[in-house]
């Protein structure tokens, strides 16, 4: 027992470190806040499940598939980057890059959509928003966009440990709690502010805010957002699910998108299901939408 601790590598305990301080904020969160509609036991239950279920599931895809995947790309690596503070900083810009296009394709692809999706589901926000996440992440291939980190030359380690600190930073940006900060604080960085648009199912907020721990690639690429006193922010997803449980809330867009896919058709607008935006539909569909929306709508 004490051999095996000794060979554990702290850079991969960042999390497991991390969740009393998750569980001490919630707690404070929650007693801060409680009656106030900003927390509903059977939603923050499902939050925590669906956390617990990608913890297991993920965990086990990462050691059976991901690493070794991620060693591949490690040795046939371009350079051999060492880990300074200079290229640790670069690691840090490189990888909020790399989040930025893999949180936008988690919005803009159904594939990917149909894992994230989970995150999105809770039409509250709290530091138990956070736990939301899918068991589905490494099937749908969320790692493929840190592979050219290991390609380039940083120890696949080092990339997971800073994909962690990127999540645990996240974690504290899912609250109501916290207002607008500072100016130059929200120019830099992704805030409790910019998150909470994120999340929400406003028109004016859909797909924007997609930063990790800063929301400059966002100000860069036109996808930016400020969270407005004006439009108060509805959570959740245009499409709600009607379930805290947390194997439905995992599961049910992946099903929806293969059951559109399945849908007698030509080949090629069936595939398009899995690369089209989540909210495309087949011609068809927008004429049967159409017809079955009411002059009200």
């Amino acid at each position: 027992m004490l051999e095996a601790l000794q060979h554990l590598d702290w850079r991969t305990l960042v999390l497991p470190a991390m969740v009393p301080i998750f569980i001490a904020v919630l707690l404070a969160e929650w007693t801060r806040f409680r009656g106030r509609g900003r927390f509903l036991l059977r939603d923050t239950a499902a939050s925590m499940g669906l956390g617990a279920l990608y913890m297991v599931f993920d965990t086990l895809v990462t050691v059976t598939l991901v690493a070794l995947l991620f060693n591949w790309a490690y040795q046939h690596r371009l350079f051999t980057v060492s880990m300074t503070p200079l290229t640790g900083a670069l690691l840090f810009v490189l990888l909020e890059f790399f989040y930025y296009w893999f949180h936008r394709a988690s919005h803009r692809i159904r594939w990917f959509w149909s894992a994230h999706v989970a995150h999105h589901s809770s039409r509250y926000m709290n530091f138990s928003t956070a736990m939301r996440q899918s068991a589905l992440y490494s099937l749908a291939g969320n790692w493929i966009f840190y592979i050219p980190l290991a390609f380039l030359g940083f120890e696949p380690v080092w990339v997971f440990f800073m994909l962690t600190v990127n999540l645990a930073y996240q974690y504290f940006i899912h609250t109501q709690w916290v207002g607008k900060l500072p100016r130059p604080i929200e120019f830099v960085f992704n805030t409790p502010s910019h998150h909470r648009a994120h999340h929400g199912r406003n028109p004016e907020y859909i797909d924007r805010n997609y930063g990790g721990i800063v929301i400059l690639y966002d100000r860069l690429f036109g996808t930016f957002v400020e969270e407005q006193e004006t439009a108060p922010v509805e959570y959740g997803i245009t499409r709600p699910v009607d379930s805290f449980n947390p194997v439905t809330l995992t599961v049910h867009e992946a099903r929806d998108m293969f059951r559109d896919a399945l849908r007698p058709g030509p080949l090629r607008q069936r595939l398009k299901h899995f690369w089209a935006p989540p909210e495309w539909q087949r011609p068809e569909q927008e004429e049967e939408s159409a017809l079955n929306r009411s002059p009200a709508d």
